[in-house]
């Protein structure tokens, strides 16, 4: 007999009839893996007049009309752009007509991204919109996980549907696939999430390629399950017809009059994901579907540590890119002086000429574009472990490498144009009179001189200590506070002294011991409190390098066939061992600083690392040089921090949120290993220990409580509050990189503070917004703060970005409280800059004056600013 559900009040799900099949056609956006990115993704684009030609081939055969998905939008919106007025017309009457529909997701993403780069991935879909093609529904497949901060970020921009096609190869999704469920974001806001069967079912039932009787015994397999499971309510089984990369055809439709012959019941017949959802998503408001609130935390992300070097470049361009947007938007406010210009085409110089309005707008979105297909999904081809060392996997590398080389090159020649524009405005000089220097001393301002300008380019006052690159000598560090969006000069410090020979040292704030035969830190005690962060019972000290590798003689069938490092399989053991020497640390003291260094080895691997204590500062900077050939053996290589924590808490900073691990995670995500933004709050519950606030620059992932690789944990065993900071590995079995050398260096900042989770994410976005310091001999306009003042500035981050009209900046305010509040934006002087909300009126907010932005609780809003007129 036929389950039926009542059309009102919610109730539990008690079971499911489904009266009818929706076979949904699309194809898997990757960029590359069955080909070049470079190839790939222009043919993407070709995807979408092919579909158009389908569909005006079918136009009139009714049911079997195509109906089309496009489960990314990036083609789309690249065909809006590039594509003739007739052809845009054809696709927007297809949209309208239901045939086709057009899914919210930029790409297939990572977690890598941070929140500036997911709205921007919103606001690229401007040309949809502006083409009369609305998006409702946001699509991905293949991937395991999105950041929590996605949930609002998706209603900011009116997506209240997800669809998730993930890729169980490794880990588990959350519920059963599939299944429908409600995910509540940070803010309380909610998306109806359809997790849907593994997307490449349209190859692997045959459904694609036109194998009829496969394809229709393992969808009516599908459908006899469901209509045997009691937590499944919706009438409709949803049906891909895809898998990686297909170019359309109509090799399906035999499917629909086979599979309607025999099953009249409940017929099948072509739908959007659009159409899917509607019906879905009508159901899911009328009965009681699981509510989830947390990370959907990716077991796949483990794959970002096989290019430890290219990910930590893709980290540094995002940072250059938002520091650069800044400066520029400081520049604008402030009004152009005369920049002190290089005669010389060089990296570690000064701008030779300044670019366009038009010029920098381009750039600013090229950098978006490269920084996105970087974070996207594919790393590399389908033969990468199979056979590494050929030409397409190594030309596929190139160009996946080459979105992070290019975003990073471009966002640092705009970030260091963008500081010599800061640094000559509002000087009152003619901003067309900035000469080129040449001769004895010439591009002082780039290569040498006695000072050193610091720069802070968030509304937070600052006082931390910065690394500055001196002109024809090491590396050193200046410490001075600079006043928000602001300024200041500081003497170049001379060099140190040489270092001497010894394994402690000790300063006001701290008392350090380090034992280069265990490899690391094996006390670190902050001298205000005597509280001890080192935990002594670790089996490694705080900075060791620990390699992880798999035992001689392991039995584990991940060793014979790679797939199956999987939860059904779990392990395999590893061990563990430090690098370590028999030789002494060094401490080397400076004006701002003291520095304990010590190097180790460990199975063909070198390492080199420094610990950095500051004069009145609680922060700690660690960096660790890594020096190792490559090898396509199984191996992981770790930095460990054993912090003196029980009974710990670890709450996380991910993209627009933080979170609290195996608290605030969907269920069945990754537990064994997470993939971060920056900061990471370690803190005690009932236990002991004191909290600690800690930073990754460059490697996001991050395993918690000790060593979980191979565990496929169902519930965080973490009974110590030790954060493991996983730099590399190749447990992998396509897709990925299967070795990696090279020398490359990791940079950790902490400091044992308490925090909550607006606390992790203003340090998060700290060591994403690093004050930025050059040694500099020209003249300097900017002396404390730049004009800008935001206020509270503890509780709001702000973004500044230059618009691409000429002398408009948008300030992008977000609150970081969990109550309402107003934010304050004011100008130091009267008369020169006015501001406006979304939609309001323009007004002065000079000398006491100021613009008042109500934001409710870890809400986003955008203020426009300009130099008065």
């Amino acid at each position: 007999m036929p389950r039926s559900f009542p059309q009102r009040s919610p109730i539990v799900p008690s079971g499911s009839c489904v009266h009818e099949v929706l076979l949904i056609p699309h194809t898997h956006h990757d960029v590359g893996y069955t080909d070049s990115p470079r190839l790939i993704d222009r043919q993407h684009r070709d995807v979408v007049g092919q579909v158009l030609h389908l569909c005006d081939r079918t136009a009139g055969d009714g049911d079997a009309a195509l109906r089309w998905t496009f489960e990314v939008s990036r083609p789309v919106v690249e065909f809006v752009r590039r594509g003739v007025a007739a052809d845009v017309d054809r696709l927007r009457r297809l949209v309208r007509d239901g045939r086709i529909a057009v899914t919210a997701g930029y790409l297939n993403m990572t977690q890598l991204p941070g929140e500036q780069e997911l709205e921007r991935t919103y606001e690229a879909l401007a040309p949809l919109a502006e083409a009369g093609i609305p998006i409702r529904t946001e699509q991905h497949g293949d991937v395991n996980g999105l950041s929590w901060g996605s949930v609002p970020a998706m209603h900011r921009h009116g997506v209240t549907r997800l669809v998730m096609a993930l890729n169980p190869d490794h880990g588990r999704p959350p519920f059963r696939q599939p299944s429908g469920f409600w995910w509540e974001g940070p803010d309380g806001s909610r998306v109806f999430v359809f997790l849907s069967t593994h997307y490449g079912i349209g190859e692997e039932w045959g459904i694609i390629d036109g194998d009829v009787r496969l394809a229709a015994k393992r969808i009516a397999g599908l459908v006899d399950e469901l209509d045997e499971r009691e937590d499944y309510p919706f009438d409709v089984a949803v049906v891909h017809a895809a898998n990686d990369n297909r170019w359309p055809t109509l090799e399906f439709l035999p499917l629909l009059s086979t599979w309607n012959e025999l099953h009249p019941e409940r017929p099948m017949r072509l739908a959007t994901m659009d159409e899917a959802l509607d019906r879905m998503e009508r159901v899911a408001t009328e009965v009681e579907l699981p509510v989830v609130r947390g990370e959907w935390a990716d077991w796949w992300s483990h794959g970002h540590g096989s290019t430890a070097r290219e990910l930590a470049v893709y980290r540094r361009a995002r940072t250059h890119q938002l520091t650069g947007e800044a400066l520029h938007a400081l520049a604008d406010l402030r009004g152009d002086g005369a920049v002190d210009l290089a005669s010389v085409l060089g990296h570690s110089r000064g701008p030779v000429r300044l670019r366009t309005r038009a010029e920098l707008a381009d750039d600013l979105a090229f950098v978006d574009e490269q920084l996105w297909l970087f974070g996207e999904h594919t790393w590399g081809s389908w033969e990468s472990f199979s056979r590494p060392d050929s030409v397409y996997t190594a030309s596929h590398w190139n160009a996946k490498a080459g979105f992070a080389y290019g975003a990073y090159d471009l966002a640092r020649h705009v970030a260091a144009e963008g500081l010599f524009r800061l640094l000559a405005s509002g000087s009152g000089d003619v901003a067309d009179s900035a000469i080129h220097r040449t001769g004895l001393g010439a591009d002082r301002t780039c290569l040498g001189g006695p000072s050193v300008v610091v720069v802070n380019p968030t509304a937070r006052r600052r006082a931390e200590p910065v690394v500055v690159e001196a002109a024809g000598g090491a590396p050193t560090v200046v410490t001075t506070v600079v006043e928000p969006f602001g300024a200041t000069t500081v003497p170049l410090p001379a060099e140190p002294g040489p270092g001497v020979a010894g394994h402690t040292v000790e300063t006001p704030e701290y008392a350090v011991a380090v034992d280069p035969g265990r490899g690391g830190v094996t006390s670190l005690v902050d001298l205000r409190t005597g509280t001890e962060l080192v935990d002594d019972r670790a089996a490694f000290p705080l900075g060791a390098l620990v390699a992880e590798t798999i035992p001689a003689g392991s039995d584990h069938p991940f060793l014979v066939r790679p797939r199956d490092f999987h939860p059904d399989h779990p392990g395999p053991e590893f061990d563990r061992t430090a690098a370590t020497s028999h030789g002494p640390a060094l401490i080397v003291r400076g004006a701002s600083f003291t520095a304990l260094s010590w190097s180790g080895s460990v199975g063909g691997v070198d390492v080199a690392t420094t610990l950095r204590l500051y004069p009145s500062s609680d922060l700690v900077d660690l960096d660790v040089t890594v020096t190792k050939a490559e090898t396509l053996a199984p191996e992981s290589l770790f930095v460990t921090f054993p912090f003196a924590v029980t009974d710990p808490r670890f709450l996380v900073e991910t993209a627009g949120a933080a979170f609290v691990a195996e608290h605030e995670q969907l269920p069945d995500t990754s537990k064994d290993w997470y993939a971060i933004q920056h900061a990471v709050g370690v803190s005690s519950g009932a236990g002991t220990g004191a909290p600690v606030l800690w930073g990754s620059y460059d490697a996001p992932l991050a395993q918690f409580g000790g060593f979980q690789t191979g565990r496929w944990a169902r519930t965080l065993d973490a009974p110590a509050g030790h954060v493991n900071s996983w730099l590399m590995n190749n447990l992998h079995f396509t897709n990925f990189r299967a070795a990696q050398g090279g020398t490359q260096t990791f940079r950790y900042r902490f400091a044992p503070r308490p925090h909550d989770a607006a606390a992790v994410r203003r340090f998060g976005d700290d060591l994403l917004h690093p004050l930025v310091a050059r040694q500099y001999a020209g003249p300097v306009a900017v002396a404390g703060s730049a004009g800008l003042r935001v206020t509270p500035a503890d509780d709001v981050l702000v973004d500044l970005r230059p618009s691409d009209e000429p002398g408009l900046v948008r300030a992008r305010l977000r609150s970081l409280s969990v109550e309402p509040l107003r934010a304050r934006l004011s100008w130091v002087a009267a008369d020169a800059v006015e501001a406006a909300a979304s939609a309001g009126a323009w007004q002065p907010i000079g000398h006491g004056a100021g613009l008042e932005v109500d934001l409710a609780p870890q809400a986003v809003a955008d203020v426009r600013l300009r130099r008065s007129s």
